[in-house]
């Protein structure tokens, strides 16, 4: 028994001598963020727009929009375009245009003033039946703004994905 419990011990020791000089995971990686509004867009549509891992293989072969932005990734990136950013107040939209082969695609990005920096705003869309859409008391210039984004998205080419 007391053999047991010393090697019981003698192993306890020996892990936490190992712990203590285990190396401290990396820390996390920190970014920047983009200090306009077309720089935070383009960001968003080279990182997070088209939600695709590094590893393609991880959804592409599943659903048939990862296959598609996957094969046309690159050239949407290089024909990405903010046309327009129009601003209210802690709100603002950004018109985007891509293009793929010969079709223009059109979004509009809403974004949000947070602490002096913008942000790509989890909401997309805004109603223009709301009362007030934005809630900043001025609902005729966001129902205006509503209005342009609608037309702007409405010229784009159909997307299926």
């Amino acid at each position: 028994m007391r053999i047991t419990l010393l090697m019981l011990i003698a192993f306890m020791m020996l892990d936490l001598i190992n712990c203590s000089t285990a190396q401290a995971p990396a820390g996390r990686v920190t970014y920047a963020v983009p200090k306009s509004p077309v720089d935070l867009v383009k960001q968003y549509y080279r990182d997070v727009a088209w939600r695709l891992p590094e590893r393609p293989f991880e959804y592409a072969y599943i659903y048939d929009s990862a296959n598609f932005l996957l094969k046309h990734r690159d050239e949407m990136l290089q024909t990405l375009n903010v046309a327009e950013t129009v601003e209210v107040e802690t709100l603002g939209v950004c018109f985007v245009r891509y293009s793929v082969g010969g079709n223009v695609y059109r979004d509009a990005r809403w974004i949000r003033k947070i602490d002096g920096d913008w942000f790509i705003c989890a909401r997309e869309y805004f109603s223009s039946y709301a009362d007030d859409p934005f809630g900043d008391g001025n609902p005729q210039h966001a129902k205006k703004l509503i209005e342009r984004v609608d037309a702007w998205n409405k010229d784009s080419s159909p997307k299926w994905w």
